[in-house]
């Protein structure tokens, strides 16, 4: 087996539901979530990557372009 390292500045975009959070709501409000989303995207990465990740940092930001 080949292991491969790859390190991509990728953007992912997902759905989620937060409470008290609108289409209406500041990229602050969106952050003070920061646990909710980042288990609910490990989550959602562990079921395709099974071999694991690593992620060196995250952003967080509304997308306004849906």
């Amino acid at each position: 087996m080949t292991h491969i390292k790859l390190a991509p500045d990728v953007e992912f975009k997902m759905d989620i539901n937060l409470d008290n959070i609108t289409e209406n709501s500041r990229d602050y409000d969106v952050q003070q979530h920061k646990a909710e989303i980042i288990q609910e995207f490990e989550k959602r990465l562990s079921q395709v990557f099974p071999e694991g990740f690593k992620i060196d940092r995250m952003d967080f930001a509304m997308d306004k372009q849906h």
